[in-house]
């Protein structure tokens, strides 16, 4: 029964992040300037801001909420318990994936958002936003990470690398393939999952760390998008 349940926990994180982007985050509507069509973006829409917002707000309140506090400890036990021995390194390297996928993707020649210095733009920028985030609240809340080995648990950061990588990739080709768009969010899901097997974090660590992964790059769209001239692509008006 304990196995079940930490499937579910694990399986309803993610379903969450998926479901609530894709419910949010709706093909946008376009404009048409000049013979080109501007793209508005669901960056700019509050309603994409909810679920980031509600993930990042779990966590909070988690650091004081006696319930979802047990969640944590729970969810910790029954991984030690099920995996006493596991370690592996693997989330190292999985939380950059999303982000390498989408560069690789556009170097080959996949088409999206922005172009190639653009995309690197927008990058460094959401990863500013998304680790001066986490920096400041693991320095700020000082929570013990479930093995002991530092007061550095809240938020996970390589959970918050991941997720503004997923967010970086979905931003870059929901017009151009949307499906594809979604995919780095199984990666990102993974990486937080992981970071509780290897002991490092608690389950609300990683909702936080998806929140502000997410956020931050849609933090990051946002700003660019009132500093630089807003993206904008050949169209044949007759074709739509």
């Amino acid at each position: 029964m304990k196995k079940i349940i930490l499937t579910v926990v694990c399986s309803t994180f993610l379903s969450i992040i998926v479901f609530g982007q894709t419910q949010f985050n709706k093909p946008d509507s376009s404009s048409y300037s000049h013979g080109f069509k501007v793209r508005s973006s669901s960056y700019k829409s509050a309603k994409s801001y909810i679920v980031p917002l509600a993930l990042t707000a779990y966590g909070l309140v988690a650091l004081e909420n006696d319930g979802l506090r047990s969640l944590n400890m729970s969810t910790k036990n029954e991984i030690v318990e099920d995996h006493p021995s596991f370690k592996t390194s693997v989330d190292n390297y999985l939380q950059f994936s999303p982000a390498f996928a989408t560069f690789a993707l556009k170097s080959s020649g996949l088409k999206g958002e922005h172009n190639g210095l653009q995309s690197v733009r927008l990058y460094i920028t959401s990863s500013i936003l998304m680790a001066g985030s986490v920096f400041l609240l693991k320095n700020a809340t000082q929570v013990v990470r479930p093995d002991g080995t530092s007061h550095s648990s809240f938020p996970s950061g390589h959970t918050a690398t991941a997720f503004s990588g997923a967010e970086f990739m979905h931003q870059e080709f929901k017009h151009s393939n949307p499906i594809l768009s979604y995919t780095g969010y199984l990666a990102a899901g993974a990486t937080g999952v992981l970071r509780m097997y290897n002991n490092k974090h608690y389950l609300s660590d990683v909702i936080t760390g998806a929140g502000i992964g997410i956020l931050t790059t849609k933090l990051a769209y946002w700003l660019d998008s009132k500093l630089f001239k807003p993206y904008k692509s050949k169209l044949n008006v007759q074709q739509n």
